[in-house]
């Protein structure tokens, strides 16, 4: 599939960059009930430091390495792919191959639809993959933390900061607990508007990360995550 990019982040916002040669991250706490056996969407603004498109890796996990938990998720950015991957009795991931360019803004949306046990991936807002017979993820039990940056690891292995860090430079992210409309979707901006269904929104700020949904979910910074003015 083909699609027109748009530099359409808003003028004057903050945005933060990730680099996995420095571990840096942002933790989030837990996201008990987020998929809560119905619909969901995360949708999110990003681009690829330059220098790192290659590598890739896990930019945002939700999850804990060798202790999945259903309701996991996660997605995985690199010069050749975006891979989004949830937990549901298994890894259940959609994908897609072509080139994406280092620093260069990107939309990015991964939903599921618990009625028709669908996943499907946006990029840019276009449709570029689904996977159907996924069953809806009950994550009432799940204290898996929310990483941007990578992903926390058991202290049963690879002891350290994190495992599978990535580099990323984030503008926003917003987690719905309904399906996004294409519209919404095309039209996503890297900001969204008061929703009842929005279960976490981030709020950039000159030093720390925010939940502008209200719900509490404040971001925790590890190491050294640079925050920056961006205007276009």
């Amino acid at each position: 599939p083909l699609w027109t990019f748009k530099n359409n982040v808003p003028e004057g916002f903050n945005i933060v960059e990730l680099l996995a040669a420095e571990e840096d991250y942002v933790s989030f706490g837990t996201f008990e009930n987020f998929t809560n056996n119905s619909d969901w969407a995360v949708v999110e603004k990003v681009k690829m430091p330059e220098g790192t498109g290659e590598d890739g890796g896990w930019h945002f996990f939700r999850g804990y390495a060798w202790a999945d938990k259903t309701g996991d998720i996660a997605i995985s950015m690199s010069n050749s792919h975006i891979l989004a991957w949830c937990q549901s009795g298994g890894w259940k991931s959609v994908e897609v191959n072509m080139t994406f360019q280092e620093e260069e803004w990107y939309t990015i949306c991964f939903q599921y639809d618990a009625t028709n046990t669908t996943l499907e991936l946006f990029v840019d807002g276009v449709s570029v993959g689904q996977l159907t017979g996924v069953e809806p993820m009950d994550d009432s039990a799940n204290t898996n933390q929310l990483f941007w940056g990578g992903q926390e690891v058991s202290e049963s292995r690879n002891v350290g900061d994190l495992y599978s860090e990535a580099s990323i430079i984030i503008a926003h992210q917003a987690w719905y607990q309904r399906l996004l409309t294409a519209g919404e979707i095309s039209q996503y901006d890297g900001a969204v508007e008061d929703d009842p269904a929005l279960f976490f929104s981030s709020e950039i700020g000159q030093i720390s990360v925010i939940d502008a949904s209200g719900n509490g979910r404040n971001g925790t910074n590890g190491n050294s995550p640079e925050f920056l003015g961006e205007s276009l």
